[in-house]
């Protein structure tokens, strides 16, 4: 007898939650979508992929990167002009270029030389 009690009150609990889900469903209207959705889905769809290059290209046709770009590329002729400016030509006028007569031999042995030594 217990159980047919719990029985009811769980079966009256469960039509009073139906009830109100159907209830909640009264004021729900039906989802629109924005104008044009489809098209724009299948365009993108249809529009071919970018190659490595074309993703490369964008990426340096960007106004930063190409200012940036281009300033760094100032800043190292400017340091290599400055660079340029100093005095290194001691080094070179320092240095005592002595070469002796046998650095530099003078027979040449060639391939048209017939005699063997």
């Amino acid at each position: 007898m217990i159980n047919k009690l719990t029985e009811m009150k769980k079966n009256e609990n469960i039509d009073k939650l139906v009830s109100d889900a159907l209830d909640s469903l009264d004021n729900v209207n039906r989802a629109v979508s924005q104008p044009y959705l489809l098209t724009r889905i299948n365009s993108r769809l249809n529009r071919p992929s970018l190659s490595n290059w074309d993703k490369v290209y964008g990426f340096i046709g960007k106004p930063v990167v190409a200012f940036t770009g281009l300033a760094l590329l100032i800043c190292v002729n400017l340091w290599a002009i400055i660079y340029k400016g100093t005095d290194s030509s001691n080094y070179i006028t320092d240095q005592q270029i002595q070469v002796s007569a046998d650095d530099f031999p003078n027979t040449v042995a060639t391939i048209y030389d017939n005699e063997n030594p």
